[in-house]
């Protein structure tokens, strides 16, 4: 989506926007053919994903993943899954059931182990306190049920559940990002942890994380914009005259 891209990159020119944009169409179609041809095969993610920094994962702590759909993010969870990680992903369903289940079925066959966003909170609380990771990706619209808080400069919506796991479980906030370097050969980076501080009360705190994951977020994007899900309508607000600038960080 055109005006995704004029708010994440307004240092770009229009046609520079442009060709990103287009960029992120066959993104999507090399995607969705690795996607389907690792269904043969999912070890085959061992040898398509070049991890950079792998140390920074520790398996005896455990942590959360702040993953962005930025790269290819199917590929990035079955090279957890063949890898021998415990990790768990919580996903947004499609309303669609075919196409739900489709997509279910193709994540079992690599071996991702998901936890629907609808599913109670103890479970994911359950897999953390187990140390193992728990990929959440915040980068999509929050809702009605998400935490208000500048992104990009936009007041909009953040899912807060990354930020509501880190606040009661104090496990590190662990952004991982990759990139397609050509089709069928990633790179996938960890990046430091997310640092934040308590800030008075729970609400308080919770967007206080939230802002801190909202910058990590910006960094993941504007690092590999022409891999990034651009055609989400994350700014929502903005076609109802939303504003620029800090919100109240109204924690619902």
């Amino acid at each position: 989506m055109a005006r995704n891209l004029e708010i994440a990159l307004p240092d770009k020119t229009p046609e520079e926007r442009k060709l990103i944009l287009r960029g992120t169409y066959d993104h999507l179609v090399w995607l969705g053919i690795e996607f389907a041809i690792l269904q043969r095969d999912p070890r085959q993610a061992l040898e398509w994903m070049k991890v950079e920094n792998p140390d920074a994962l520790d398996d005896s702590v455990g942590g959360i993943l702040l993953a962005c759909h930025v790269g290819n993010w199917e590929l990035a969870a079955a090279w957890f899954a063949q890898s021998g990680h415990r990790m768990t992903a919580i996903v947004r369903e499609s309303s669609d059931s075919g196409e739900r289940d489709a997509i279910a079925t193709m994540r079992s066959v690599a071996g991702v182990d998901c936890l629907p966003k609808t599913a109670p909170m103890t479970r994911a609380l359950s897999a953390l306190r187990r140390n193992e990771f728990l990929a959440i990706m915040p980068d999509q619209h929050g809702g009605a049920d998400g935490v208000v808080a500048p992104l990009f400069g936009i007041n909009t919506p953040t899912s807060k559940g990354a930020a509501v796991f880190a606040y009661l479980t104090k496990k590190p906030l662990i952004p991982v990002y990759t990139r397609r370097v050509s089709p069928f050969s990633h790179v996938m980076r960890f990046g430091e942890p997310v640092e934040w501080e308590g800030a008075g009360d729970r609400d308080e705190t919770i967007y206080a994380i939230t802002l801190a994951i909202n910058k990590a977020i910006e960094r993941i994007i504007r690092e590999t914009p022409d891999q990034w899900l651009a055609q989400h309508r994350r700014f929502r607000e903005l076609d109802g005259g939303g504003l620029r600038g800090k919100g109240q960080g109204n924690v619902r």
